[in-house]
């Protein structure tokens, strides 16, 4: 067994709900990262905002040593901001990941990259622990 096997996730827990928010769909995202990578999932501290260009309320996501908490709303003072259109979002969480960015050796990792550089998704925060969420949200 490898030392992950024996770090139990904290706990993803569903917060507040607006109309039309996409919580629900993240935390689902979120639920299966903490239990695929839960060393990484402890290692996070961090409030993070997902911001939707389209008509989405923005969903919060708050880390914790035990409890992951996911909810639609504005964070407060998020340590990590990513905003962009859905679509460009969805293509972040299924590029593959080399050293926790995208891989620029495959053609989905090489357009995220290029989403990112081109200011389509726009990034706040420390370079660090968008790698690590980036590791908990692939699909």
């Amino acid at each position: 067994m490898t030392p992950a096997a024996h770090v139990h996730p904290p706990h993803v827990k569903l917060g507040a709900l607006a109309d039309g928010g996409l919580s629900p769909a993240i935390m689902a995202i979120v639920e299966r990262g903490v239990r695929r990578r839960p060393s990484v999932a402890h290692t996070l501290t961090a409030e993070i905002e997902l911001a939707m260009e389209e008509h989405y309320p923005p969903v919060r996501i708050v880390f914790g040593e035990r409890l992951v908490l996911v909810e639609d709303g504005a964070a407060t003072a998020p340590d990590l901001r990513i905003s962009g259109s859905l679509g460009d979002l969805v293509s972040l969480m299924v590029a593959p990941l080399v050293g926790g960015v995208p891989s620029p050796i495959n053609a989905r990792g090489r357009a995220a990259l290029g989403m990112v550089a081109f200011g389509r998704v726009r990034v706040e925060g420390k370079l660090g622990l968008l790698r690590k969420f980036l590791s908990i949200i692939r699909v």
